[in-house]
């Protein structure tokens, strides 16, 4: 009897073993807000789909798709997710069960882990999904006015906010609002007084895909007509007003004038 206890021992310890295959490095993908982006994941392939289950998390907790018994299994599906989220059911055979994610949010960064079981066991992979978007290169103007320049910056169609810094300008106002794909639209202006010649600088960074950009633009004052003291121009535009008024006197004690030596004369009469 003792040989064959060992024998079942032996049998049971082999319907038990599995083989479990996990990616220790966890790749980066990058989606910009509003896209359509895949989530990668391989395993080997399956010759029974009824026996395959394929599940996607996001984080500990968080379950994004399910699919076993030969179909979705959506039920616990968390409701960020609930019609964004479809498998490539024709390619689960040969071994694909990436993920493709619709319209993709902010919320969608994070971890994520891909959970693959079949009859030869079990394949794990994880992908840290990175939502953002590089911002078009910026522009930068500047607009002449009577007391200066209004320099201008604008850059478009990125994620997240990016940092900016005016060099050699002691204040700014500066807007970033969302476009309808949820991409930020940055302006940001300065007001400068120049007595001298003057290079303005502006370097515009988003760091979470080590992008950067540098714009200078270099500004010569304006004629001296055009930078006078507001003192100044006060005066220099009511001096042809007060002439207007004295002329107008001048006028009517002529008018006045002239009538009185006509009443004069035909009194004489």
């Amino acid at each position: 009897m003792l040989p064959s206890r060992h024998m079942g021992l032996h049998v049971v310890s082999v319907l038990f073993i599995t083989m479990v295959t996990t990616t220790s490095l966890q790749p980066r993908g990058v989606a910009a807000p509003g896209s359509d982006f895949t989530l990668n994941c391989s395993f080997r392939s399956s010759k029974n789909l009824n026996h395959l289950v394929i599940n996607w998390q996001r984080g500990e907790s968080v379950v994004v798709h399910s699919y076993y018994h030969g179909k979705d299994q959506l039920e616990r599906q968390s409701g960020v997710y609930k019609g964004r989220t479809h498998l490539f059911e024709d390619q689960l055979a040969v071994g694909n069960a990436s993920l493709r994610l619709s319209g993709v949010q902010p919320s969608d960064h994070g971890p994520y882990t891909c959970d693959v079981t079949d009859e030869q066991g079990s394949t794990q992979e994880k992908l840290l999904l990175l939502v953002a978007a590089p911002y078009h290169e910026p522009r930068i103007s500047a607009q002449a006015t009577c007391d200066g320049f209004i320099v201008t910056l604008n850059a478009s169609h990125g994620f997240p906010q990016p940092e900016l810094v005016w060099k050699g300008v002691m204040d700014s106002n500066t807007t970033m609002e969302l476009d309808s794909r949820g991409r930020y639209e940055l302006k940001s202006e300065v007001n400068l007084w120049l007595n001298s010649t003057l290079t303005v600088t502006a370097e515009l960074r988003l760091r979470v895909l080590d992008q950067s950009f540098t714009k200078s633009l270099t500004l010569h004052p304006p004629p001296v007509c055009c930078v006078m003291p507001a003192e100044q121009r006060s005066r220099f535009f009511m001096y042809p007003l007060l002439l207007m008024l004295l002329g107008l006197v001048l006028l009517l004690s002529w008018k006045r004038s002239e009538q009185e030596t006509k009443k004069d004369k035909k009194t004489q009469e």
